[in-house]
């Protein structure tokens, strides 16, 4: 469960860590940080070469690279693809696939806006 404090108009979800990832352990960490009535919030790190495999979202997304480097690849053959470094932001609709590489590691905030 998320836990968070909030301030009138402002919810003060969480205060990430920025550092960089190492890059060495290959592996995926998901986490979940906000889960609310219109969007859900992710902290996703792929360290190693470790891939979000092909999938795709039933809301639309965001992507906003933190740190590191990968690429974003969409379409049914994912053949559009996007260099993720720092401060990259993306944007997808819904039902498109997509995946995401670490390259060699990379960080990304992703933002799913569900329907009401």
């Amino acid at each position: 469960m998320v836990t968070y404090g909030q301030m009138g108009y402002i919810v003060h979800i969480k205060d990430l860590d920025m550092r960089e990832l190492s890059k060495t352990a290959p592996g995926k960490d998901i986490k979940e940080i906000f889960n609310g009535e219109r969007r859900r919030i992710l902290d996703i790190a792929l360290v190693g070469g470790s891939v979000l495999s092909k999938h795709r979202a039933a809301e639309p997304i965001t992507v906003l690279c933190l740190s590191g480097s990968g690429t974003f690849r969409a379409g049914s053959d994912l053949e559009d693809s996007q260099k993720l470094v720092p401060g990259t932001l993306i944007t997808l609709e819904t039902g498109v696939d997509h995946e995401v590489v670490g390259e060699p590691a990379v960080r990304i905030l992703v933002t799913r806006f569900k329907d009401n």
